[in-house]
């Protein structure tokens, strides 16, 4: 069976998500799988009057692992009738935090208002005291679309909020109300078809976010019945095959950070000695058998 797997070319091979192309490529051959890799840049969308093509495909995959937001790449090969994990509507509502948070409606998550859309850079000091009153006295600002904790800034004073949204009042960001127990530890909880493979804590003694990428450390951890079920639910709602959800601490209980369609699993795998690709690829393996 040979299958394409996907990755972007801008970050190419020296990048951490090319490790796990790697890993999965090893699995794959235990699975008797020949999963090819090809970057974002070796497949080109072309719109015909006779529909789409993917140049650079020079086979016809029995699926495609789609580790990439590139999302006209991954509707086209959809379009074409190649079964793509996670799905594009997976992926392109994981991308935009915006999109994640208000799918999500309802499951308890921070405070968190959404940018307007503006199109020229402006100071509105009247908008910034209005975020200050309902989400201070800490805030954490954060890009709509981001990863590794990459674009994420902790903000202590009206005045530090005033001038980071001038400078970026063009993009599209989120702010949100800090949660205090939860500075510089969270939870990764990943999940594979339906079940929860397991969680680590991470926690960072040199930054508040806790990405292992930005130096944070994991430990396995055994998960409340609350944690254990808002996870499985932000997963269902946004029908994903594989995903890494992370959640806050807090007095309230758990709350939602985000959720991951394109999962950086090496951390979590180190430390919970978890073959986790291996289970990516059965549950692939078993939706394509049955569909």
């Amino acid at each position: 069976m040979k299958a394409l797997i996907v990755y972007n070319g801008g970050l190419g091979k020296d990048y951490i998500l090319y490790d796990v192309v790697k890993d999965l490529i090893g699995e794959a051959q235990n699975l008797k799988i020949d999963l090819i890799p090809k970057s974002n840049e070796d497949l080109l969308v072309m719109e015909t009057a006779r529909g789409t093509q993917v140049l650079g495909l020079d086979f016809s995959p029995a699926f495609v692992l789609f580790l990439d937001k590139d999302l006209f790449l991954a509707r086209a090969l959809e379009s074409m009738g190649y079964p793509v994990f996670n799905s594009p509507k997976a992926i392109e509502i994981c991308d935009d935090k915006k999109k994640t948070y208000q799918s999500l409606e309802g499951l308890p998550m921070p405070k968190t208002i959404f940018s307007p859309l503006l199109y020229h850079p402006k100071e509105n000091k009247a908008y910034c005291q209005k975020i200050w009153e309902n989400l201070g006295p800490s805030l954490i600002v954060k890009a709509a679309k981001g990863s590794f904790g990459q674009q994420v800034q902790r903000i202590t004073s009206l005045e530090d909020l005033l001038q980071w949204t001038r400078e970026n009042s063009t993009s599209s960001y989120l702010i949100q109300e800090s949660i205090e127990e939860s500075l510089g530890r969270d939870i990764r909880v990943v999940i594979v078809g339906n079940k929860i493979l397991g969680a680590m804590e991470r926690r960072n003694q040199k930054d508040f976010r806790s990405n292992i990428y930005l130096g944070g450390q994991g430990r396995e951890i055994s998960l409340s019945p609350q944690e254990e079920n808002l996870a499985l639910e932000a997963h269902r709602r946004l029908g994903l095959v594989f995903s890494g959800v992370d959640l806050l601490y807090s007095s309230q209980g758990p709350l939602l950070c985000e959720v991951n369609s394109n999962l950086s699993y090496l951390g979590f795998q180190e430390v919970t000695s978890l073959p986790v690709g291996k289970f990516i690829l059965q549950e692939i393996l078993r939706r394509i058998k049955n569909n």
